[in-house]
């Protein structure tokens, strides 16, 4: 009796929500990815961030965004990187240090 009980609970409980994954067919989608992900890289460390400005590029197959993000009082170059028609998943980021 209470499997059955265990089991109805289970089927009725919602499902959690599924993230739908971004796949990346030009450069230009790839831009405001890169500036989140680099945003939250210093939010999460408590630095306020500013000023993003990027520019982007396709080369072959290969897309990338280019930017420099203002991250506590200085200019913090940013690179991202993605093969087209990548999921999100495969996207890298690269961050100098400030």
């Amino acid at each position: 009796m209470l499997a059955i009980a265990l089991t109805t609970t289970l089927a009725l409980s919602p499902a959690p929500p599924v993230a739908e994954e971004r796949v990346f067919q030009q450069a230009s989608q790839l831009q405001p990815w890169c500036r989140q992900e680099a945003e939250a890289h210093f939010t999460g460390r408590g630095i306020e961030t500013y000023q993003w400005t990027a520019s982007y590029s396709e080369s072959g197959r290969m897309l990338e965004v280019r930017g420099t993000l203002r991250a506590g009082g200085q200019d913090v170059a940013v690179t991202c990187r993605i093969a087209k028609g990548a999921r999100e998943r495969y996207a890298s980021i690269r961050i100098d240090p400030a």
